[in-house]
């Protein structure tokens, strides 16, 4: 049985990789969309806004329809959405539409995420911690690959490279159908058995709850702005190549994913809140000491340790927001995994705004490192762990 378990959380990982790599290609596309039409940098932003807006309009009531009925089929819908809007980028051309496309891939991506976190949530033993940190490693490997795949195929098909990512996406939409309804039966396994261990659900704290979610969306706002403008950055201020750029959010989310891995295991191994405090301190440093630096291997440097301490939090904050919200998972897991990333990318246009108005990419980081202040100060308010 532990390891059919085992085989079903790297299932919700693998699903999580294979729907947020379309997310993670979004970003990675966005030098080549501004290539190809002539765009500016608060335009090309926006595409990331359709992604964004219509998962932070929508996550939260596909969580709280998970509370009330559980469809984990649900999952396998999101997956393959999140990977048709992108294909559909490398078929239509117009703004209208390439907006609309990303549109879609948000419905897919908001489908999935409060399905995949309960279930993951649900079936993990007693180091929460932990099981949410592995289920988050797969949507950054997502956002990880995303990049690769767009710094190994636009630069010879150009924006018909996109069609591919309808084939992972539809594969692993395949295997989530034909697993939910065991994935369903152990779901209810473990609460019963937790029920007879007289382990009772608690009672839901509203006011913790969104004090965790502020943190998460402060360092969401860093994480996401990092893996839509540092592309560009690279090609404007180091002036490199696009597949270049799209390499450097490869490196950026790659550190993270192993970041978020081990990260989990620090905060069920040190505590939640000091796990969280520790990160903060780091990212404003890291974020600070890349946004002053003008050496490329500096720079290149503080983005891996900027990615790194961005995530190595990750697992820990989900996990202590899905633990203030013990009798609502779903709308948990959809408002601390899916949403609070897509409200980090609305901030994207507004930081595009501002670049263009100073004609400077730089301003965007500096802007990043005071939000990186406001993490820090609303983190060490957090109450310590329950």
């Amino acid at each position: 049985m532990a390891s059919r378990s085992r085989f079903y959380e790297f299932l919700l990982s693998g699903g999580h990789c294979f729907t947020d790599v379309n997310q993670g290609a979004l970003s990675a596309m966005l030098p080549f969309v501004m290539t190809s039409y002539h765009y500016g940098y608060a335009k090309v932003s926006t595409l990331v806004l359709g992604c964004s807006i219509v998962s932070s309009v929508v996550q939260p009531l596909f969580g709280w329809i998970g509370d009330k009925t559980e469809k984990p089929w649900i999952m396998s819908l999101g997956c393959f959405l999140a990977g048709l809007g992108i294909a559909l980028m490398g078929v239509f051309h117009h703004f209208p539409l390439l907006f609309a496309c990303t549109m879609l891939t948000g419905i897919g991506v908001a489908l999935f995420h409060p399905e995949g976190g309960r279930l993951a949530h649900q079936i993990a033993n007693e180091k929460k911690g932990t099981a949410m940190g592995d289920f988050s490693v797969g949507g950054n490997l997502g956002f990880v690959f995303g990049p690769l795949f767009v710094a190994l195929l636009f630069p010879y098909f150009g924006m018909r490279g996109a069609l591919f990512f309808i084939i992972p996406s539809t594969i692993f939409a395949i295997l989530l159908l034909k697993e939910s309804k065991k994935l369903t039966v152990i779901s209810h396994k473990k609460v019963k058995e937790a029920s007879l261990a007289n382990k009772p659900l608690g009672i839901d704290n509203w006011v913790e709850f969104w004090k965790v979610i502020g943190t998460n969306i402060l360092r969401s706002i860093v994480s996401r702005n990092f893996i839509v403008y540092l592309p560009l950055f690279w090609v404007a201020f180091y002036h490199k190549s696009n597949a270049t750029g799209s390499i450097m959010v490869m490196v950026f989310t790659l550190v993270g994913a192993v970041a978020t891995f081990f990260g989990g295991r620090l905060g069920d191994r040190i505590g939640f809140k000091k796990c969280l405090v520790l990160c903060s301190g780091l990212l404003l440093i890291s974020v600070a000491a890349f946004a002053f630096t003008n050496n490329i291997i500096l720079a290149t440097i503080f983005v891996m340790l900027a990615g790194t301490f961005i995530d190595l939090a990750y697992g820990t904050g989900v996990a202590l927001a899905q633990s203030y919200l013990p009798n609502h998972l779903g709308l948990a897991s959809g408002i601390s995994i899916g949403l609070v990333v897509s409200i980090g990318a609305l901030a994207s246009p507004f930081l595009g705004m501002a670049s263009d108005a100073t004609g400077s990419l730089k301003i965007i980081f500096f802007i990043l490192t005071g939000v990186c202040v406001l993490t820090l100060l609303l983190t060490l308010i957090l109450k310590n762990d329950r």
